[in-house]
Order: structure tokens, then C-alpha cells, then sequence
């Protein structure tokens, strides 16, 4: 029996009821020892500053690739926003067997800024003026990615009150044009008056203001 199982004629197929070919089975396994294979992607956390965001620009990076330290530059570019993928096609690990080497692809987050807040491509920033300059109007600086600009507050403006300044928002991803800010004005009522200032409100008050 033993030298009808491994006798000399070749490869014997066994066949279960089912069709399995054991034949088969080794010879796969063979040849995905020698199949190429496509290296591991490499991911990294990537964080920049909403005016890199916002102006794109070249940025170097070091990373870990192969057990060895990889520094490339890459290019970011206008509008991007957080959670957003860059891939760098053959920057990733090397393949096995001759395949081509894995992808890199970096992870956008965008740190917080201490002036504005990003919705989407417009930008918000906020502003407080004095209650009298909320009755009678007035004119106040404000920042933007293009520096400082001097904006009217009409009389009588309400806290929360957004003023828009077209244009001047963070630039559409892939796209033209840019978004708008929004100066959100808020009303400063003071915790503490002088005597004079009490019978001023008080006449006020009798004004129904």
C-alpha cells in the first residue's frame, strides 16, 4: 500500500468526496511563498498651524521606515482641513519577493488657534466693544490672515451680532476662491460702576434704553 501511495510515478492526487486536492493544496502554498507582495502603508500623524493650512507651502517630515529614519518633504496644500489623508504613492514599507513598495499617508489635524475658529472654510473670530459703543456705533480693528483691518459696527447693534467680511475665510480645498470671516461682536456689560455712571444708567432706564 505504501508503495502504491509514494511510488514513482509523479504526484498523486487524493480527492475527497468533496473535490479537495491535496496536490493543490502544497503547490498554493509554494507558490504564495514566491508571489509578490505589495509593502505595509505607513501612516503618521502629521499636525500644522491653520496659517499653513491656509497658505499651503512645502514641509519637512521625518519618519520611521524599514527600522531607519526616512526625512522627505511634502507639500501641503491651500485649504486643507483636519482629518483629511495626503497618500505619498512608494513611500511606505518594501515589498516582499520584488513587489513594490507600501504607501505613506499623512493624517491632517490642525492645531487650535488662539484667534479664530474654522467652520468649514470660514473662519470666526470674536470681538468685544463697550455697551455705549454698541448704542452709538463705532469702528474697531480686527485680525485676519492678511492682517489688520478696521471694521464699522453700525448703532445699535446687538451682542452676537457677525459681521462679514467676504473673502477673507480659509481657500476651498481643491478649489478657487476662499471662504468668508465673521466677526462675532459681543456686548461687554460692566460688573462694576461708578456712582456717576449708576445715575446715568438709571436716566437710562427711564428712557426705557
Amino acid at each position: 500500500i505504501l508503495s502504491n501511495l509514494f511510488g514513482g510515478r509523479g504526484r498523486r492526487e487524493f480527492r475527497s468526496g468533496k473535490g479537495f486536492d491535496f496536490g493543490d493544496l502544497f503547490g498554493g502554498y509554494q507558490n504564495m511563498g514566491r508571489t509578490p507582495q505589495k509593502g505595509e502603508d505607513v501612516v503618521y500623524e502629521l499636525p500644522i498651524t491653520l496659517e499653513e493650512a491656509a497658505f499651503g507651502g512645502e514641509k519637512r517630515i521625518s519618519y520611521q521606515k524599514n527600522g531607519k529614519d526616512e526625512e522627505i518633504s511634502v507639500k501641503i496644500p491651500r485649504g486643507i482641513s483636519t482629518g483629511k489623508k495626503l497618500r505619498l504613492a512608494g513611500k511606505g514599507r518594501e515589498g516582499r519577493n520584488g513587489g513594490p513598495r507600501g504607501d505613506l499617508y499623512l493624517q491632517i489635524s490642525i492645531r487650535d488657534h488662539p484667534v479664530f475658529s474654522r467652520e468649514g472654510d470660514d473662519l470666526v473670530v470674536e470681538k468685544w466693544i463697550n455697551f455705549s459703543e454698541a448704542v452709538l456705533g463705532t469702528s474697531i480693528e480686527v485680525p485676519t490672515l492678511e492682517g489688520k483691518k478696521r471694521v464699522k459696527v453700525q448703532p445699535g447693534t446687538q451682542s452676537q451680532t457677525k459681521l462679514r467680511l467676504k473673502g477673507l475665510g480659509m481657500p476651498h480645498f481643491h478649489g478657487e476662491g476662499r471662504g468668508d470671516e465673521y466677526v462675532k461682536v459681543i456686548v461687554r456689560v460692566p460688573q462694576r460702576v461708578t456712582e456717576k455712571g449708576r445715575e446715568l444708567i438709571q436716566e437710562l432706564a427711564k428712557e426705557g434704553i
